[in-house]
């Protein structure tokens, strides 16, 4: 699915964004142009890892000076379930034409995880 955000394409690799995914998604572009933070909540299982994924990407791709993204998470787990995340988001980008290029992916984990 491609939608804008303002003037920002998004792509999602969903055929359906909820209300509450699209709200998340303008309050952080909103946050990433004004080179500011934000507190961003939504409950667990509405779709905020895949939220925050597609709008980062998109965001980096149109603004290629803006490219840094530190995602931490607590658990091993969950930066799993992110980086599978992330790697189905570029496949379903890369099917959708998109030239995605110097985009790198790294997970890093403690040293009694290795």
């Amino acid at each position: 699915m491609r939608f804008f955000i303002d003037d920002l394409p998004v792509i999602f690799p969903y055929d359906y964004v909820y209300p509450e995914q699209y709200q998340y998604m303008c309050g952080l572009k909103r946050s990433l142009d004004s080179k500011g933070h934000a507190m961003l909540e939504m409950p667990s299982g509405t779709g905020k890892t895949i939220s925050l994924l597609s709008l980062i990407i998109a965001y980096q791709q149109f603004y290629p000076g803006r490219r840094k993204l530190v995602y931490c998470s607590r658990t091993v787990p969950e930066i799993d379930k992110a980086l599978a995340e992330l790697k189905r988001l570029m496949e379903y980008r890369q099917r959708q034409g998109c030239a995605d290029e110097n985009f790198i992916g790294l997970g890093l984990t403690s040293r009694k995880n290795l």
